[in-house]
C-alpha cells in the first residue's frame, strides 16, 4: 500500500500545494485531486502515491487530522475505491435532502392548514359575491318612467308635411334645429322624414331660421 487517500481540504488547494505539504512525510510520486466533471472544479479530496509503503503508512499516522490551509484534513489508507468517495458524498446531501423534507404529519398538518385557508377564501367570496349581488340591484319604487311613443305612429291621421309648420314646430329647439330621436320619440324613418320636411319649410320661410 503506497497511496493514500486525503479528504476535506480547502477547495482553493491545487495539486503543487498538496504535493509540497505531504513531501514532508517522503517521496511523493504521483498527486490526484479530483474535480468536477462540468468545470473542472476541486471536490476537495483527492490520492497521494508515496514511493514506499513505509512513507504511505507514517503520513496516514501522523497527519491524519492534521491542519492544512485552516481546515481538519482526513488522510486514510486508499482502497483503490473512487467510487467510496463519491458514495460519501451522495449519502451526505441525501441526508441533508431527508433532513430539509417535512416529515408525514407536518405534510399532514400544511394540507389541513390549505384546505381550511380554501374552504375559508370560498366562503367569504360566496358572501362578497352575495353582497354585490343585492347592492347591484336598482332601487324599485313601483315608478316605471314611460318611454315617448312615435306620435305619427299613435296618430296616423297626423302626417309629416313641409306645409303644416305647427306641427313640425313641435319638433325643433329654438334655434330652429330638429331635436333629437331621444327628445322626440320618433322611428328612424319619421325623425328622417321630419328632418326634410323642417329644412324644406325652412328654404320655403314657413319656418324660421334662427342661427345664434
Amino acid at each position: 500500500m503506497t497511496k493514500i487517500f486525503v479528504g476535506n481540504f480547502n477547495f482553493a488547494i491545487d495539486e503543487n500545494k498538496l504535493r509540497e505539504f505531504f513531501s514532508k512525510i517522503g517521496e511523493v510520486v504521483s498527486v490526484k485531486i479530483m474535480t468536477e466533471s462540468n468545470g473542472g472544479k476541486s471536490r476537495g479530496f483527492g490520492f497521494i502515491e508515496y514511493a514506499t509503503e513505509e512513507e504511505a503508512k507514517r503520513a496516514i499516522a501522523e497527519l491524519d487530522g492534521a491542519n492544512f490551509d485552516g481546515r481538519v484534513i482526513k488522510v486514510s489508507e486508499d482502497k483503490g475505491n473512487v467510487a467510496q468517495a463519491n458514495n460519501a458524498v451522495s449519502i451526505k446531501k441525501s441526508q441533508y435532502t431527508r433532513s430539509s423534507q417535512p416529515n408525514n404529519s407536518t405534510r399532514v398538518n400544511n394540507n389541513l392548514n390549505r384546505s381550511n385557508s380554501f374552504s375559508q377564501q370560498y366562503a367569504r367570496q360566496q358572501a362578497q359575491a352575495a353582497m354585490g349581488y343585492f347592492r347591484a340591484q336598482p332601487l324599485d319604487l313601483g315608478i316605471k318612467k314611460k318611454r315617448r311613443q312615435d306620435p305619427f305612429v299613435e296618430d296616423p291621421s297626423l302626417k309629416i308635411d313641409y306645409k303644416n309648420p305647427k306641427v313640425l314646430r313641435r319638433f325643433m329647439s329654438e334655434r330652429g334645429k330638429v331635436l333629437s330621436r331621444r327628445v322626440t320619440g320618433l322611428t328612424a324613418t319619421n325623425q328622417r322624414l321630419l328632418t326634410i320636411a323642417i329644412r324644406r319649410a325652412q328654404q320655403l320661410a314657413l319656418l324660421p331660421i334662427v342661427n345664434k
